[in-house]
């Protein structure tokens, strides 16, 4: 080569040292056209054409430059890169192969190999590479990341976190090796470890996609979804073009309870390309979130349609074919889904609903059982199901429960509990005390229409309300309850640590919790004790089993007061469990079997999943003992033929005809409460007694028998009754409560007596004395309050 040549060469690779790629281009050109031979000028020129982007114009240029001088490794791995960037992975790792047999200890060499490897997909033989360039002098971070995540993507998940590990230690602001660890605790369910991982990365890039990305994450899986959602609209504006993003951000925003701009969120990702099948089944989801069953049924029914394997989508179909009583379609949704997977906790614990709702107790509890074995780290759902399974089957006895709902404490409640003397609390003892109520049924809901009566008559000087509400669904009932409220908390897109930390900044002295274990609960924020005196109530009533609750509110009952069927402390409230606002719906006058010339008419209103086998066997006898009455129930999916022979079929097998039944579906308020005026008398569930309709029941004037049994649900009927002077119906024993329905279905005089003026009766009890119960309440405060101080000791004034 002349001297001339190498000068214009040195000359060209300045040129393109500095990007100025059209004089390169024109010098390589030049030396090329008169002297062919040239290999460097060919290769400058692919490097030329790889610098502005023209890809498959680099390729004939490199080739030449390698045919030229086989023997140059640079050229070889320019080369086997460029194969890999257009597509032909296979040819890539061949020229990338022949690179590292000329230069087998060569770092560049070894990292383009795994990475054509990682494009060919063969994850083994990258890895395997990349062991090799690691365990050389000069391996760098990057190189143990890559490891790490070929590893990880093989499984190898220890052998990863090491690798990665070790980049951190090499270079402990490379951003990247943090981001890959951060996902790769994620993955192993190390929270921890992950957000220490994101703390860093918010040190080294706090405003780039990756790190928001992870962010949002982890908010997540706290369930902030408030919070998610502004990780992942930030990191959207940063990649407008990504549809994961948004696909992200849509699902947060449903989540936290923005359905409108969830809706945009899911518009873009699918005008970027997202599955239509993915829009429809989270369309799905927002409108079952929102109550909208016919429509999120047509979507979600369409996204199955075209993604059969959508489990998400089957599983929201089981509930909302549920809702909507259609039942054996809830259950082929179910099956669906086990199926393909028989481990899935959210379909199994979708299923054991299905059984639940047709009183299905044993089968329900099995389906819970297989739920927490599949996902015991994410058993607050499945806790809560069982707990509500066990309370409703006369075969369960308090220890069963007991040993339960310590087990949830056990595993998920304690390990958050927090060690906290409130020690800035003001604790004069007379002061006005600040109380939360925790609860996602501020709305057309029984728990609703248990709260606000007493709520308006609390004496402000007293006690301050604050609610926190935890629902989507709002109504005329929820902005009653928040002119009521002297503060009202959103909290449905808080997670339970964000939740926690909101009602401790709020300085409550004593945090009721109305939901218990029913949907929409928030337990998993109670167990942090965010309020120095805890207490479940209303929603559901059994114990909770918690360190961190200190009492439970119950009525005036010895046998209750006694504790040993909870794990808190029994606080008996002087006259009843607690008041009801009920629509004025008129009461006809007469026996209805009288006035409507029919058969004497026994009904139980509860929700079916309350009538368990031995009400079923018990009621059965009833029946057979009195030919000439019927039995009415109301169940979800009474219009459902699958429904309908389930319940024939349990009560034909104690000799009970169809015939004998009427079976109805789930009704509008009037029309429930008009129900009453069909019915002679009604018959209290056990060992789940009715608490709502047995209020219902006395105000339409129709009295009921109840067996009391040794938990709050089984003693919720007896002071509603003993409460209008009817405690002559509460009975000791399985052959009393039958005796006595007989007795009055054949006595309509006597059961006339017990009618008469029932409604009036309530009416000058205590069961709807509001301001009664708000003075009760405020002196079970204040008493608590004082119990409280008096326990710290020191700094307290009357």
């Amino acid at each position: 080569m002349s001297n001339t040549i190498k000068q214009r060469l040195a000359q060209a690779e300045k040129a393109l040292g500095r990007q100025d790629y059209e004089q390169a281009g024109a010098l390589f050109e030049a030396i090329v056209t008169e002297q062919p031979e040239t290999h460097r000028a060919w290769f400058g020129l692919g490097e030329v054409a790889l610098g502005i982007s023209q890809l498959d114009t680099a390729v004939p240029f490199l080739e030449h430059a390698v045919q030229l001088a086989p023997d140059t490794v640079s050229y070889l791995q320019r080369l086997g890169e460029l194969y890999g960037r257009i597509g032909l992975v296979r040819e890539g790792v061949e020229v990338l192969m022949q690179a590292r047999r000329r230069a087998p200890k060569d770092l560049g060499v070894l990292a383009s190999l795994s990475g054509a490897y990682v494009k060919a997909g063969d994850w083994h033989k990258a890895r395997a590479v990349l062991k090799d360039l690691a365990a050389l002098p000069g391996a760098g971070a990057g190189h143990w990341c890559l490891l790490g995540l070929a590893c990880q993507e093989l499984g190898e998940l220890d052998a990863a976190l090491a690798a990665l590990k070790k980049a951190t230690v090499l270079a402990p602001k490379y951003a990247d090796a943090w981001l890959s660890l951060g996902h790769l605790y994620l993955q192993r369910k190390l929270l921890p470890d992950t957000e220490r991982c994101l703390k860093k990365l918010f040190e080294l890039a706090p405003n780039q996609v990756p790190t928001l990305g992870l962010a949002g994450e982890v908010a997540l899986l706290h369930c902030n979804f408030r919070e998610a959602a502004d990780f992942y609209r930030a990191a959207a504006r940063l990649a407008p073009g990504d549809a994961m993003l948004q696909a992200k951000l849509a699902l947060a925003l449903v989540q936290s309870g923005d359905a409108e701009a969830a809706v945009d969120a899911m518009t873009r990702a699918h005008e970027m390309g997202l599955p239509e099948d993915w829009i429809l089944e989270n369309l799905g989801f927002l409108f079952t979130t929102r109550g909208q069953l016919d429509a999120a049924r047509e979507n979600l029914e369409m996204a199955v349609e075209r993604q059969p394997g959508n489990l998400n989508a089957w599983n929201t179909l089981i509930v909302v074919y549920g809702k909507l009583g259609l039942l054996e379609k809830a259950r082929q949704a179910a099956e669906k889904i086990l199926e393909q997977d028989p481990h899935h906790a959210n379909a199994l614990v979708n299923l054991g609903g299905w059984y639940s709702d047709q009183a299905r107790n044993e089968e329900a509890l099995a389906c819970y059982k297989r739920a927490l074995a599949a996902d015991p780290e994410g058993g607050g759902k499945v806790y809560a199901n069982l707990l509500w399974a066990l309370v409703h089957s006369t075969e369960t006895k308090v220890t069963d429960i007991l040993d339960i709902a310590r087990d949830f404490d056990r595993k998920l409640c304690l390990p958050l509990l927090r060690q906290d003397d409130f020690a800035d609390r003001d604790r004069n003892l007379g002061r006005r005390l600040r109380i939360g109520w925790l609860t996602s049924d501020m709305r057309s809901h029984p728990v609703a229409t248990f709260v606000l009566p007493f709520v308006r008559e609390f004496d402000s000087a007293q006690v301050e309300n604050f609610f926190y509400y935890n629902s989507r669904a709002a109504d005329s009932v929820t902005e009653i309850a928040k002119s009521m409220a002297d503060c009202w908390r959103e909290v449905i897109g808080l997670g339970d640590e964000a939740l926690a930390k909101l009602i401790r900044a709020d300085e409550i002295d004593i945090l009721i919790d109305l939901n218990g274990n029913t949907e929409g609960h928030r337990l998993l924020a109670v167990a942090r004790k965010p309020a120095p005196i805890q207490v479940t109530w209303l929603g559901y009533p059994g114990t909770s089993g918690m360190t961190a609750m200190d009492y439970i509110l119950i009525p005036p009952d010895p046998v209750l007061e006694k504790g040993d069927w909870c794990t808190e402390t029994p606080w008996p409230l002087p006259d009843c469990y607690g008041v009801r606002a009920i629509p004025d719906r008129p009461v006809l006058p007469g026996l209805p079997c009288e006035r409507l010339q029919r058969p004497f008419t026994f009904a139980c209103l509860n929700g079916f999943r309350k009538v368990s086998q031995g009400a079923i066997r018990l009621w059965s006898r009833i029946l057979l003992a009195a030919p000439d009455t019927r039995l009415l129930l109301i169940a979800r999916g009474g219009n459902d033929g699958t429904m309908i022979e389930y319940v024939h079929g349990q009560f034909g097998r104690h000799g009970i005809a169809p015939q004998r039944l009427e079976i109805m579906g789930m009704l509008g308020t009037n029309a429930y409460f008009d129900t009453y005026n069909e019915v002679d008398l009604c018959l209290d569930p056990f060992p789940f007694n009715g608490g709502t309709t047995g209020y219902d029941s006395i105000w339409m004037g129709v009295p009921f028998i109840t067996w009391p049994g040794d938990m709050l649900v089984s003693r919720m009927g007896k002071p509603i009754l003993e409460n209008v002077g009817l405690a002559e119906l509460v009975v000791e024993s399985e052959e009393a409560y039958v005796d006595l329905a007989v007795a009055l279905a054949n006595d309509h005089e006597r059961l006339k007596r017990l009618r008469a003026n029932l409604r009036e009766r309530m009416q000058a009890s205590p069961l709807l004395d509001a301001p009664r119960m708000a003075r009760a309440l405020e002196g079970a405060f204040r008493e608590m309050w004082q119990k409280w101080c008096e326990q710290k000791g020191e700094r307290c004034v009357g």
